[in-house]
Formats: structure tokens, sequence, C-alpha cells
């Protein structure tokens, strides 16, 4: 296995998580990949951390002007080298195999388009949240697809195909992605996982992080997606909670 692909991970002041990801991409057993960091205008050292890995991965770190989940990956894929794009939070962690085990898997699968599943979580309860979470996109992703923005397995070929992620869209833009590209392309979740941040169930609170997402689906699945932010939720709003 040694398909080429890029890893792409959008920052907004993530200074304190982006060395730790990117240490990770370094043990890497699959050597076969470029990162691009794009930045969404941060007022932390975020880009400067990013750059001090230069020198041990094909890095690129994109600054740019304006925030926005959507327009970063856009902004990433369209500046990406190789066809497979990996779509990471610069607050995930990943095991040294992680993207060995996740091209073999999506080549055994034939899929061009899938999500990773959820690990992690320092007490009972926020890994309950997590299991929640995981079932709910393992029953979906056969007829309304959902999945987390934090890892994200696509091709130039859907990405294009699609229009990139729908940059009007401020949450759920994850799933909307997804939910477009399995009109064409068959899309599954992996069995390959990745640790997630919990701090967005730490400071929202697991209830209430639970209800906003059942109700933001439940909307998106009855009315469509939430194309004038009708369920506010602001792009990092937990980053001063780092």
């Amino acid at each position: 296995m040694n398909e080429r692909c890029s890893v792409i991970i959008i920052t907004l002041n993530e200074e304190r998580n982006i060395k730790n990801l990117l240490s990770d991409l370094c043990l890497q057993t699959h050597k076969n990949f470029e990162v691009i960091v794009v930045d969404s205008d941060s007022t932390d050292g975020t880009t400067a951390a990013a750059s001090e890995f230069s020198g041990k991965l094909d890095l690129s770190v994109i600054a740019m002007n304006e925030r926005g989940a959507s327009l970063g990956r856009n902004t990433g894929a369209k500046n990406a080298r190789f066809e497979r794009l990996i779509f990471l939070d610069a607050d995930d962690r990943i095991k040294p195999d992680f993207l060995e085990k996740s091209l073999a898997a999506l080549q055994k699968s034939g899929l061009w388009v899938a999500g990773g599943q959820i690990w992690g979580g320092e007490n009972l309860m926020t890994r309950l949240g997590i299991g929640i979470f995981n079932l709910g996109m393992l029953v979906t992703q056969y007829f309304s697809p959902t999945c987390t923005g934090a890892c994200i397995f696509s091709t130039k070929t859907v990405h294009e195909h699609i229009g990139g992620f729908d940059t009007r869209i401020k949450l759920c833009e994850d799933c909307d992605y997804v939910n477009r590209a399995s009109k064409t392309f068959r899309f599954r979740m992996l069995a390959v996982k990745f640790r997630f941040n919990a701090r967005r169930l730490e400071q929202d609170g697991l209830f209430k992080m639970g209800a906003l997402y059942l109700r933001a689906n439940v909307r998106r699945f009855f009315f469509g997606e939430l194309l004038n932010d009708e369920i506010k939720y602001p792009f990092a709003h937990y980053r001063e909670k780092q």
C-alpha cells in the first residue's frame, strides 16, 4: 500500500493542539502523504507552531484572511496535490497506523468517500456520549449519512463533483457534504478511529450538545440543510476554553 494522499487540517487558534497532531503524523507508518494546514486568521501562534514541522513533513501552511470551516477545507482541497483527501481537525489525535489502516480499508472497500469513528473521553459520561454519536453515524450511513468533519475521507473527484463544502452552512456542513456525495458515490463509515478532543462536550455539556445535534439533524431530515444559520453554532467558539 503506497497510495499518496493529502491530509488537510483546518485551524483557528489551535497553537496548543496542532503540534500534537503534526507529531502524530510524523510517526505514521505510511509515509507517502502531504499535509496542508489551512488557518482561519488565528490570533495566536498557530501558523508558527505548524511551520516548525516543515523539515519533518511534506507540509504547506496556508494563512487565510477569512474564517470558516468549510472555506478552510475547500481551500485545502484546492491546493492538494494528490487525489485522496483526508480532512482532519487540529485537535484530533491519531495512532501511528492510522493512515496505513485507513487507506487499506478504503482500497479494500472501493470507497471514494467515507467517515471515521471516534474514540476517547476521560470519563464514563463522555465515553457514553461518544458511543451514542458513533452509533448514530453507523445507523444513518445507509439512508441519510451523517459524520463528523473531524475525520472525513474523500477524493478530489468527489470534492469537485459536489462543489466542495457548502460555505453557507455553519452547523452540520460535514453531514451535508457526505450526504450530497452519497447521492453519486457509495458512502460508509470505516472501522478506523481517531481520538476526539472532548472539550466541546465538556464546555457545552453532553446533554446540551446532544440535543443541539439531534435538533439540527431532525430539522435537516425534514426541512433540508441549515443554509441560513437557523441554529447558531460559531466555528471554534470553544477556543478560549482550551
